[in-house]
């Protein structure tokens, strides 16, 4: 009988996967999580969401997708130690912690701290998030990092499951072939 394996074909350097928390409203949060969903200049995104954060009435909900927003700029911006404590705010309030453990993945991807990037994907994976596409996919990159390539390419499938168009998923799995081995 033989056995299966999954191989990378070539380990490229990933971009991890973010998604901007939506702000409903027309305040200066909003503005923030436009700013941020359309991916324009980090440091104004910053400085936008920071300013919904001082001087905005705002729910639990909303500060914690503000404080999602903000981070997300802030990793942009390259501010990791920034992102990072916005994440881990916006964790503490508990509003959605499923979408910052998602994003946060993204941020640990980036500074190669992948055991804790694989942890947050599978928190957010198992809050079932919104865009949990986005969930596997990270989760993708940090198993294919720690070498569990195997478990990279079932979660790079299960992206392209939930969301067939999903390019990064598509591209990282075209990297892959199946290797058949005796066992």
């Amino acid at each position: 009988m033989r056995a299966a394996h999954i191989a990378s074909v070539l380990i490229l350097s990933c971009v991890s996967a973010q998604a901007a928390e939506s702000v409903l409203g027309s305040g200066v949060a909003r503005v923030c999580y436009l700013h941020t969903e359309r991916n324009l200049n980090a440091r104004d995104g910053v400085r936008i969401c920071t300013d919904a954060l001082e001087h905005g009435i705002l729910s639990a909900t909303d500060r914690t997708s503000t404080l999602i927003n903000r981070a997300i700029e802030r990793a942009r911006a390259a501010d990791t130690d920034g992102a990072m404590a916005d994440y881990d705010a916006a964790i503490t309030i508990g509003a959605n912690p499923g979408v910052a453990y998602l994003n946060r993945s993204a941020t640990l991807i980036a500074l190669h701290r992948n055991a804790d990037a694989l942890a947050d994907a599978d928190r957010a994976v198992a809050l079932n998030v919104p865009r949990l596409e986005i969930a596997y996919y990270n989760r993708g990159l940090a198993n294919e990092s720690l070498g569990n390539i195997e478990a990279a390419y079932h979660d790079f499938q299960d992206a392209l499951k939930i969301a067939p168009d999903f390019a990064a998923a598509s591209e990282q799995l075209a990297r892959f072939r199946l290797v058949r081995t005796d066992p």
